[in-house]
């Protein structure tokens, strides 16, 4: 891995921690995120709003995607690091065919180990 690739990768950590210190402060509900962090330094509120901004405007669009749709969904999503929208879709009974997530080995490689070890959760 290039220091690039080891820079972009890192992005997946802050972000992921973000997203938690987010939750924790009441911005959206993810019973998942912590599956992927056990804890995290508290966020500035701009942090947050800009990833709750972030989320809420995918989901927006994901939402549309099902409306749209009179089928089972196919999702791919790129550079997914340690997002739990899979789990959050599943759990609303969303009518998803497949669920794909792309992002370097070592990131994916990481999420499969966490998820392993966390028993909580349905392995599908």
């Amino acid at each position: 891995m290039s220091c690039g690739d080891e820079a972009v990768t890192a992005t997946n950590d802050d972000a992921t921690s973000c997203k938690l210190s987010a939750v924790s402060q009441g911005y959206w509900s993810d019973p998942y995120i912590n599956m992927m962090v056990k804890r995290g330094e508290r966020r500035a509120p701009e942090m947050h709003l800009g990833y709750f901004a972030r989320v809420a405007g995918v989901r927006l669009l994901i939402d549309k995607f099902f409306e749209a749709c009179d089928t089972k969904i196919q999702i791919i999503n790129l550079g997914a690091g340690f997002d739990t929208l899979y789990w959050k879709l599943v759990s609303e009974g969303r009518p998803i065919e497949n669920f794909i997530e792309v992002d370097f080995a070592g990131v994916t490689a990481r999420k499969c180990y966490l998820i392993k070890v966390d028993r909580n959760i349905e392995i599908c």
